[in-house]
């Protein structure tokens, strides 16, 4: 089974519950899977997939996506499910099947779905960048990934949610901070969402640390 993930940008506008519009510079990742021909030798047309991503593409900037709230989840799961469906119908024609979606923003957080998931859940993931000044330690700036399931219905602001969890842990050194994050795994909001994943990323020294 051949996989494959294709690329392209997209701009998206949003307008929030209270009047407001938002504009976002998306670069959208697709991935299919399908079979390899065993004469050919071929796959999905790559030509042909370029072109489901172009016709989506117009399809999401010619329309304005509303959000129930100022958190804009239901919008952001609302234009998923449409670049989902649109995308299955495509690469079922041709015997493929999309399995994988990941919208990165231009500024650095990202909402994903994969085919292992149902059609009403995606992942969230917000970095967070804290200065780690140590008494005792070495300077570095630290990133901190937090990656969020949603499930359907779910209007939290993650990015805020984050921001209060790592808020509890702002004054440990690197060290200790690295230490600490694992129990904030599986941490559960209201909604029902929860926190899934974790990595650090010491920038300065060009590392990683994920916590699953």
């Amino acid at each position: 089974m051949l996989q494959f993930v294709r690329e392209i940008p997209i701009l998206i506008v949003i307008q929030g519950a209270l009047s407001s519009r938002r504009g976002f510079l998306f670069h959208l990742a697709a991935g299919f899977t399908k079979e390899i021909d065993p004469l050919s030798g071929m796959s999905v047309n790559l030509m042909l997939v370029d072109e489901w991503l172009k016709d989506l593409k117009t399809d999401l900037e010619a329309t304005l996506f509303e959000s129930s709230s100022e958190s804009v989840n239901h919008a952001f799961a609302e234009v998923m499910a449409v670049a989902r469906l649109n995308l299955t119908e495509k690469a079922e024609k041709e015997g493929a099947q999309l399995a994988s979606l990941r919208f990165c923003e231009e500024r650095g957080w990202s909402f994903s779905w994969s085919h292992e998931q149902s059609p009403e859940e995606m992942m969230f993931t917000y970095p967070h960048y804290i200065e780690s000044l140590p008494k005792n330690e070495k300077f570095d700036l630290l990133r901190v990934n937090f990656e969020w399931h949603r499930v359907q219905g779910c209007e939290a602001d993650y990015q805020h949610e984050g921001f209060l969890l790592l808020k509890k842990l702002a004054q440990k050194e690197a060290s200790e901070l690295q230490n600490s994050l694992p129990s904030l795994l599986q941490t559960k909001l209201p909604s029902g969402s929860s926190l899934q994943n974790i990595e650090i990323e010491y920038l300065g020294a060009n590392y990683k640390v994920a916590f699953k």
